[in-house]
């Protein structure tokens, strides 16, 4: 399993996250919402979706189809993280069945998938529950369901991710975390939550898959 935002791209890169989340924010307040002010600089989208799921739950739907078309706008101008490609191509050359299992919208992702040619790298795509924010990483129902697409067991299954909430959630889902120290801080965060395996390089994780 795969996480999108990091591992296979930067999916805010034409889309700054501070600026979505602002636009959220203003979208919400616009409908009658207070910010909180605990909300009012929150950078994360992610964070903002869930904070206002929990102020106005009924304003989750508008909420949710703006963030959707913010990703989708963002991804039209995102490139491949190095070593991404090359780490899906050695999934499929090694019969290891892979799952993009992602907070950010299914539409997303696969709107990047397809503008890269890569769909046929990657079983199935498990986007953020349309519902609920609340059912995105750390919970494991995204993992859950990816497990179940691609008929796999928990154990010796892995999520390779580059935030502390996929290192929870595959745990939380009985499987291995990957980290994916895209930042220098990071390394030390996964360790003390136990991840198995950090690296700091999609590469390195190809090479591993190809040669052992």
């Amino acid at each position: 399993m795969l996480d999108f935002d990091g591992p296979v791209c930067s999916a805010f890169a034409g889309y700054p996250a501070p600026e979505v989340a602002e636009h959220l924010r203003e979208q919400a307040a616009a409908a009658g919402v207070r910010i909180p002010a605990r909300l009012a600089t929150e950078s994360d989208p992610m964070v903002v979706l869930r904070e206002l799921f929990e102020l106005a739950s009924h304003l989750h739907e508008p909420a949710e189809a703006a963030l959707t078309a913010a990703e989708v706008q963002s991804v039209a101008t995102a490139e491949p993280t190095p070593g991404a490609v090359e780490f899906m191509r050695a999934c499929v050359e090694t019969g290891r069945p892979l799952a993009v299992v992602s907070n950010n919208s299914e539409e997303a992702v696969r709107a990047f998938m397809d503008k890269h040619a890569l769909g046929s790298l990657v079983r199935d795509v498990i986007g953020r529950d349309k519902v609920s924010p609340r059912l995105m990483k750390p919970d494991p129902h995204s993992l859950r369901l990816a497990l179940d697409a691609l008929a796999a067991e928990p154990k010796g299954s892995v999520l390779v991710g580059d935030s502390t909430t996929d290192v929870e959630a595959a745990h939380a889902a009985g499987a291995t975390a990957v980290g994916f120290a895209n930042r220098s801080w990071k390394a030390e965060a996964f360790r003390e939550l136990g991840a198995e395996i950090v690296v700091h390089d999609m590469q390195e994780l190809a090479e591993a898959l190809l040669h052992g």
